[in-house]
């Protein structure tokens, strides 16, 4: 017995050693399998991204040469175009040039230079009157390899040529496909429908019209046929010697291109190594501990399983968000972008018909907005994570409130026959706050209830007063009701969720890019206040915002007297203006005529601080400054103006008027010494309001 009892323990040692070894065996091979699986999920899902990125440059590329061409066939004098006298339309263009073809095939681009392209099947197709994408392999002109996008040129209605807007593919391509995966470099390679690869993130000759086939065709499985890398509109994914996870091929969505992405093997070698040391140090312990640690093993495996599945699933529920947000965003912008050219199109055929035309014009203009309000929706979001959303306070009545909003969606409710109301029931009518952020979070607020609510329907706001238990301090709360679709119960909880929407554009028809509730709740938790949502589907919602303010007195507020008195007082005003883009210009000279100042414009900022320099001491009130100009930009211009010798030009007042709108880009306005900041697109009345401010400073100091 003693005997038996002394094999016992070496027994159970081998025994546990056994079973530990096969786990660890079995968890290894169901380890490889379970990742090896989640890796081509995720490379489905990455090459599916990359196509869209690849997809939406070719697309807004080709957008781009058609509004051009458009452009110039509407500003045509003769049919006879030449290049150089449109050079100021073709500056701001996003491609690295841009060429024009005439009937006889002859190319001209902007630098002067003429070739011959009546054989490239762009021009011919072009001359057929179409547009699209052309690579270009081994150009005449640069021996490289060329993205050509060409769209038509019409001179009342005759055709009289083909717009080129090309790019250089190596460097516009290959900063789209530059893809990481787990920290390890991946293989992207684009292809056109012949299997010939455009290009790639590899060191690939793309001039030397290499195909797919021969980039890969020591790696292709010996189970699968070569022509099994040409595409054949199904995405799939296909094993290669040596790599598990292998590659995945999918086409573009609008375009006969294709991608093929690999998996890079050493990241999938590198999660299954990760992951068999927790099973080889579990073994160890197995033998070591026996009984102990067998009953340890599997808590301890299944914690760690859980944890790579909860890991797994956090990170496939960020690339789906992404992905669904690329695919709405798409959607969404090209909704407007496709309403403007098209009317623009369409203004083009009717100028002699003004009712069609003050529509045309209308409805651009309210695509413009809308696509400008998905545009900053996304950048305050952006500056909100980034911790740039600061408050600037300024004093502002609860009637100045009901007014601006009502008179912002009183003609779209009552076209859509929606009963709207606004009552405000408050003791303190003047307070301290962002004016600029309330009324964002109004407009996003009052913009959903109006697309929610049937016709038929009713949208109401309720501003009051509630007791404060700060002193100083008024509790202003803003409900927002109406009879709308309502919001389902489910939904609820991601409600304020970034880019989460209970229904995309595609299905609901209605646009958005599920940023306004987030951007709502971040703005309203920004100024100290709450908010609460209550809503029943096919009922309706109510939201409540709360905000504490501090209390004020009455400001001065602007009335139309005002105005006249500031439009009187520019009178014989000089405003210099630096702005290098012609258009912008000269809409910035119509506004500021409009006013009755008058203006000089200089092309940039070298120009500007010339024109300040030679020009006789208080010849100018006032200098509006872009910021990115050629050769100067804005800020040095100001900071060469402050620099100046003569202290009564060093000392003319500046206004940024500029683009770049972010609270750091004011900063940097500010200390380069200007005086004032304001952003692109120009809102007149805020225009006006400026240079009334300072203008009057201005004359008030003179006075003394």
């Amino acid at each position: 017995m003693k005997k038996e009892n002394k094999y016992i323990l070496p027994i159970l040692t081998i025994i546990v050693a056994g079973l530990a070894i096969l786990s660890i065996v079995v968890f290894t091979l169901k380890n490889r399998e379970n990742i090896t699986k989640n890796n081509r999920e995720y490379l489905l899902d990455n090459t599916n991204q990359a196509a869209l990125l690849v997809d939406n440059s070719l697309v807004q590329g080709l957008t781009n040469i058609q509004v051009l061409s458009h452009l110039i066939s509407g500003i045509l004098k003769s049919p006879e175009l030449d290049i150089a006298s449109i050079q100021y339309i073709l500056d701001d263009s996003i491609f690295d040039f841009i060429e024009f073809s005439d009937r006889k095939g002859m190319n001209y681009n902007t630098t002067g230079g003429v070739s011959y392209a009546g054989d490239r099947q762009y021009y011919l197709d072009a001359m057929q009157g179409n547009s699209g994408v052309e690579l270009i392999f081994n150009s005449r002109a640069t021996n490289q390899t060329l993205l050509v996008f060409y769209s038509p040129v019409y001179y009342q209605d005759e055709l009289i040529g083909s717009l080129m807007g090309i790019y250089d593919e190596a460097i516009h391509l290959d900063r789209l496909l530059s893809m990481d995966m787990f920290g390890c470099h991946a293989e992207v390679y684009l292809c056109n429908e012949d299997g010939l690869i455009i290009s790639s993130n590899q060191n690939i000759d793309t001039t030397a019209e290499i195909s797919i086939k021969t980039a890969l065709g020591p790696r292709i499985s010996k189970d699968m046929q070569a022509d099994s890398f040409i595409y054949e509109d199904e995405t799939a994914i296909i094993p290669l010697a040596g790599n598990k996870t292998g590659a995945c091929i999918m086409g573009l969505e609008n375009s006969d291109w294709y991608l093929v992405q690999i998996f890079p093997e050493e990241a999938n070698e590198m999660m299954i190594a990760n992951a068999n040391r927790i099973g080889i140090l579990l073994a160890v312990f197995l033998v070591v501990i026996l009984v102990i640690l067998l009953i340890l093993t599997y808590p301890i495996l299944n914690k760690s399983r859980l944890e790579t599945q909860k890991a797994l699933v956090k990170a496939e529920a960020a690339s789906k968000a992404k992905t669904e947000f690329l695919f709405n965003m798409s959607h969404d912008i090209r909704t407007p972008m496709n309403a403007i050219t098209g009317f623009l199109r369409l203004l083009n055929q009717h100028q002699e018909d003004s009712v069609k035309r003050r529509e045309y014009i209308r409805k651009i203009g309210d695509a413009s907005e809308f696509l400008l309000s998905i545009l900053n929706n996304v950048l305050e979001m952006s500056k909100i994570e980034g911790g740039k959303a600061v408050l600037n306070e300024t004093v502002w009545s609860a009637e100045q409130m009901r007014d601006s909003v009502y008179s912002l969606f009183a003609t779209q409710m009552q076209e859509k026959k929606i009963t709207f109301e606004i009552t405000v029931d408050v003791q303190h009518p003047f307070v301290w706050c962002d004016i600029t952020k309330i009324q964002e979070i109004y407009l996003n607020l009052l913009s959903n209830a109006y697309k929610y609510t049937l016709s038929g329907g009713k949208v109401s706001m309720r501003l009051t007063e509630l007791s404060s238990h700060q002193e100083k301090y008024a509790l202003f709360q803003t409900e927002i009701e109406d009879s709308g679709i309502g919001i389902a119960e489910a939904f609820m909880p991601h409600l304020f969720e970034e880019f989460s929407r209970e229904q995309n554009t595609t299905h609901s028809k209605i646009a958005g890019t599920g940023l306004g509730m987030p951007i709502v709740k971040r703005l309203t938790e920004l100024m100290g206040g709450t908010v609460a949502v209550k809503s029943e589907v096919g009922k309706g919602t109510r939201i409540t915002i709360i905000i504490p303010h501090r209390i004020a007195h009455e400001p001065d507020i602007y009335c139309d007297k005002a105005e006249d008195t500031a439009l009187a007082a520019f009178s014989g005003k000089r405003i210099l203006l630096a702005e290098d883009n012609e258009l912008n210009a000269e809409i910035a000279m119509e506004l500021l005529g409009e006013m009755g100042l008058e203006v000089a414009w200089a092309q940039d900022g070298d120009i500007c601080v010339d024109m300040v320099e030679q020009a006789e001491t208080g010849y100018y009130d006032l200098i509006l400054m872009d910021i990115q100009m050629p050769n100067m930009n804005g800020y040095q211009a100001a900071e060469a103006i402050r620099k100046l010798d003569n202290l009564a030009k060093a000392s003319i007042p500046i206004v940024a008027m500029t683009a770049n709108a972010f609270e750091e880009d004011k900063k940097n306005a500010y200390a380069a010494g200007m005086d004032a900041h304001l952003a692109k697109p120009i809102d007149s009345s805020k225009l006006m309001e400026t240079l009334t401010e300072i203008l009057g400073e201005t004359a008030e100091r003179a006075s003394k």
